[in-house]
Parts: C-alpha cells; sequence; structure tokens
C-alpha cells in the first residue's frame, strides 16, 4: 500500500511539473501613443485654455518570467510624453506645448498563452528628465523641468503574439495599451503658469498623466 501512494505521489508530482511549464524571454520594443495631462483646474476655464491632442512615444527593452499562461513583464521605456493645448485670449488665438522626456518602468501581469492573444495589467513609475514648454505666441522655450513630479499610472492592455515560426524563437507582439495616472504630475497650464501658484489656482488639483497608444516588439525565447 505505501508503495502504491508512493507510485502515485510520483506520478501527480510529475505530472503538475508537465502542467506548469517555465519560460523566460527578452524583447526589444517601441510604442507609438495619443498622450494629455489633465487637471481640473484647466478644464473649468473653457476656450481661454483646453485640450489640444498630443502624441509621445517609447522605446526600450522587455524582460518576461512565464508559469503557464501566467506572465510576470518588466519594462524599461525611455522616450516622450506631450501635452498639448489650445486656447483664445482676447481675439488672439494659440496653441502651446508641454514635451516630456520620460523614463517608465511598467511591471505588468500578463495572461495568455505563449502565442495568441492576451490582458496586461499593472502599474508603471514614469519619471521626468527634462520638461520643454512651449507656445506659438514666441518663439521662446521655457525649461520647465522643476515644476513637474515624477507619477504613476494605472495599466490595462491587450494584444497578440504572434510567433514567426515553429523552430524560430523569435515572436512578433502587437498590442493597444491604456494608461492612466494615479499620483500627482503637477506640471504648468497652457500658458506656462505653475499649477500650484496660489494667485492663478486658489485650489490645487492634481495633474493626471493619460494615454492610449500601439505597442509593438520582438521576443527572443529564453527557456
Amino acid at each position: 500500500m505505501k508503495k502504491l501512494l508512493f507510485s502515485a505521489g510520483l506520478l501527480a508530482m510529475s505530472m503538475s511539473a508537465k502542467a506548469q511549464v517555465f519560460s523566460f524571454d527578452a524583447g526589444v520594443k517601441g510604442a507609438f501613443s495619443a498622450t494629455e495631462m489633465f487637471n481640473n483646474n484647466i478644464s473649468d476655464l473653457g476656450a481661454v485654455q483646453d485640450y489640444k491632442m498630443a502624441t509621445g512615444s517609447n522605446y526600450g527593452i522587455a524582460l518576461n518570467a512565464n508559469i503557464s499562461n501566467i506572465g510576470l513583464t518588466v519594462e524599461f521605456l525611455g522616450g516622450q510624453f506631450n501635452t498639448g493645448y489650445q486656447g483664445t485670449i482676447g481675439n488672439t488665438a494659440y496653441t502651446s506645448n508641454v514635451e516630456l522626456n520620460t523614463f517608465s518602468i511598467p511591471i505588468l501581469l500578463k495572461l495568455g498563452d505563449q502565442t495568441g492573444g492576451y490582458t496586461e495589467l499593472g502599474i508603471s513609475t514614469n519619471g521626468v528628465r527634462q520638461a520643454t514648454y512651449s507656445n506659438s505666441l514666441s518663439t521662446a522655450t521655457s525649461d520647465v523641468t522643476g515644476k513637474y513630479k515624477s507619477y504613476t499610472t494605472a495599466v490595462l492592455g491587450f494584444g497578440s503574439k504572434i510567433s514567426l515560426g515553429d523552430h524560430f524563437p523569435l515572436i512578433l507582439n502587437v498590442g493597444v495599451r491604456f494608461q492612466y495616472g494615479f499620483t500627482d504630475a503637477a506640471g504648468v497650464d497652457a500658458l506656462g503658469v505653475d499649477l500650484t501658484n496660489t494667485m492663478a489656482y486658489p485650489t490645487y488639483q492634481k495633474s493626471a498623466a493619460a494615454s492610449v497608444g500601439l505597442h509593438m516588439g520582438l521576443t527572443y525565447k529564453i527557456k
């Protein structure tokens, strides 16, 4: 009886080990996104200051550890996050933009097989290395790096992993990713005024970075 139970235990462990497929992969990726920084104080100003669609991009590497159809991904991405504005002062129309040079580290849980569709969710920490303000009414630009803070975004994404061949270790990743900030990025308004300026804005409001983008990458299966 003991031998039978021991044999059954070994068989169960063997089946469990086979069911849980461990794999590791690494890759390069890039992204192109629609981006904006939302702040309620700006939203309340109407035509004087309004949002204008801006775009940004990211590039870097991704490291993945997978157990069966569950994966943990860590990415290291450099890039740009732009926030655009438009408005009218008197009879004069203008546009303005803040270009943020960022370094982002998303940490994501991925649900999906090694190939085929997947869902990802997690958080991304985003450091602001430099911020530059520009306005169509002037050729001058302003360094507003000190007005911004590092911020964290919630991440939700969907996509597909496409094998490039049965005996070829490269996988093409194509997906869409949504991000929205839940910590304050601070910053300046459409006219370059510090949002912490109590003369302009007696009640302080947080700034939330938001984006939706197309992400593409090539992954090499290590194990």
